[in-house]
C-alpha cells in the first residue's frame, strides 16, 4: 500500500491577530473564556447555496483576510465554501460562464462544534477529520443548535500552542520558585553549592537545602521517575512536604523520622509504577555530624583528606529502596540498613547529583558515565568556593557541547 502524502501548504495559511473580517455581531463574543471554541470562531453570515459564485467572489474581494463562508441550504448550515475552490473555479472568464451555485462547490463538514466545546477536548478529533477529509473549517454552533460561525483548523492548532507554551511558563515559574525558596544557604555555616539545568521547562529533578530547626539542617537531591509535567507535578509534592515543616516543630524530628515520613506520604501521591529516588544529608551542626541516606539514588561521595594532604574518598551506594513504594521503612527496621554517619571535620566534601549528570551525553553520544564523573568531585576539592558553580557549568557545557540533553541535571557540593 503507498503512503498518503499530505501536502504540507495544507494548513499553511497565515492569521493575524487582528483580522478586517467583517463578521457579524452576536452579542456573546466575550461569553467564552480562551480555551473554549467559541473564543477563536469567526461569526460570518452565511449565503444560499443556490446563490452563484459571483456573490461569494464579491465577499471574497472585499474581506481579503476571509478565506472560508458558511453556505446554507434549507435554513440550515450544511458547510463551507473555501476561497482557494472560488478563484481555482473563476479563474478564467470561460468557467465563469460555466461556473455552478455555492451548493456544487461546498465542502460538508462531517460533525458541528458548539461554542463551549473546549479546544483540548476536541482537537484530536477535529484533526483527524480534517486530515482525512482534507478540511480547513468546521461549522460553529450555539448550544448545538443555533449557527454561530466558522472555525479555522490552522487557528485551533495555533491556540493550542500558544495555550501550552503559557501553562509551561508558568508552571516553570512556579517550580524555580519552590526551589529556590527551599534552597536558601546563606545563612548556613558551612557552604553549600546548587547547580541545576532542566532539560525542558520544567523537570522531575528536586533539590532542598533548608534549616530544620535550631543546628539542623537538610540538604537533598531527587529524582522523580518520569518526564515533564507529570514528574515536575511530583516535585511540587515534594516541595509542599518540605515547606510544611516551616508551620510545625521539627526540633525533634530524627533524620530515621524524615525519611520514613517521606516515604509514607509519597506512597500514597505516587502513581503505582512511579517513584521517586533521592539522597538527603541530616546535618546536625551542634554534635557535628552528619547522616547521609541514600535511597535508590545516585552513589553520594564524600571526599576527606588526611593530615598528609592526601585524599580520601567514600562511595556511599543507595542502601534503601526508593521513595514512594512503602518500603523504605520496612527496610531500615528490618534489615538494620539506615544512614552512613560522619563526624564532621574541617576540609569534608560531600556531593550529590542526579543520573542526568552521568547519563549525560556528548556529539558522539558518549555518555559523561560514573567514573569521570568520580575524577570530576575529586578535582573540585581542590577548587575554591566561589568558583564551583562555574566549574560545574564549564564542565557540563563542554562535555554536550551541541547535544541535546537528555536528562535534568542537579549537582550539590556541600563543605564544611
Amino acid at each position: 500500500m503507498e503512503e498518503e502524502i499530505i501536502d504540507s501548504s495544507f494548513f499553511s495559511e497565515e492569521l493575524e491577530q487582528k483580522s478586517s473580517i467583517d463578521v457579524r455581531k452576536t452579542g456573546l463574543e466575550n461569553s467564552f473564556n480562551e480555551r473554549q471554541v467559541g473564543s477563536i470562531a469567526i461569526s460570518v453570515e452565511s449565503v444560499s447555496s443556490n446563490a452563484g459564485l459571483d456573490v461569494v467572489i464579491g465577499l471574497f474581494e472585499q474581506q481579503p483576510d476571509l478565506h472560508a463562508i458558511p453556505v446554507e441550504q434549507d435554513d440550515h448550515v450544511i458547510g463551507i465554501i473555501e476561497r482557494k475552490t472560488v478563484e481555482e473555479n473563476t479563474s478564467t472568464a470561460f468557467k465563469r460562464f460555466v461556473a455552478k451555485t455555492c451548493g456544487e462547490y461546498v465542502k460538508e463538514c462531517p460533525f458541528t462544534l458548539n461554542c463551549s466545546d473546549f479546544l483540548e477536548k476536541v482537537a484530536a478529533r477535529v484533526n483527524e477529520v480534517a486530515i482525512k477529509n482534507e478540511i480547513k473549517y468546521f461549522i460553529v454552533l450555539v448550544n448545538n443548535r443555533s449557527f454561530y460561525g466558522i472555525m479555522s483548523v490552522e487557528q485551533m492548532n495555533s491556540k493550542l500552542e500558544d495555550l501550552r507554551i503559557r501553562d509551561l511558563e508558568k508552571a516553570t515559574a512556579i517550580q524555580q520558585n519552590m526551589l529556590k525558596k527551599n534552597s536558601e544557604t546563606k545563612n548556613f555555616p558551612f557552604n553549600v553549592c546548587i547547580w541545576n539545568r532542566m532539560a525542558n521547562a520544567v523537570g522531575g529533578d528536586y533539590y532542598i537545602a533548608k534549616e530544620m530547626s535550631e543546628g539542623k539542617y537538610l540538604i537533598g537531591s531527587f529524582d522523580v521517575s518520569g518526564k515533564n509535567v507529570s514528574a515536575a507535578l511530583l516535585t511540587v509534592t515534594l516541595g509542599s512536604m518540605f515547606s510544611m515543616f516551616d508551620l510545625m516543630d521539627a526540633s525533634k524530628l530524627t533524620s530515621v523520622r524524615l525519611a520514613t515520613m517521606l516515604d509514607n506520604f509519597l506512597k500514597k501521591i505516587v502513581p503505582v509504577g512511579n517513584f521517586i529516588t533521592g539522597a538527603f544529608c541530616y546535618v546536625d551542626f551542634t554534635n557535628k555530624v552528619v547522616e547521609v541516606y541514600n535511597c535508590g539514588h545516585t552513589n553520594v561521595f564524600a571526599y576527606m583528606k588526611d593530615e598528609n594532604g592526601k585524599g580520601r574518598v567514600a562511595t556511599l551506594q543507595p542502601s534503601l529502596p526508593p521513595f514512594g513504594m512503602g518500603a523504605v521503612t520496612d527496610a531500615i527496621t528490618g534489615t538494620k540498613k539506615g544512614a552512613y554517619r560522619m563526624t564532621i571535620n574541617p576540609g569534608l566534601h560531600i556531593n550529590l547529583y542526579s543520573d542526568g549528570f552521568t547519563d549525560m551525553q556528548n556529539n558522539d553520544g558518549e555518555r559523561f558515565d560514573e567514573q569521570r564523573t568520580k575524577d570530576f568531585f575529586g578535582t573540585l576539592v581542590n577548587t575554591e568556593v566561589s568558583a564551583v558553580s562555574g566549574e560545574i557549568e564549564k564542565t557540563v557545557t563542554g562535555w554536550i557541547q551541541d547535544a541535546l540533553l537528555p536528562d535534568d541535571i542537579t549537582v550539590m557540593n556541600i563543605r564544611f
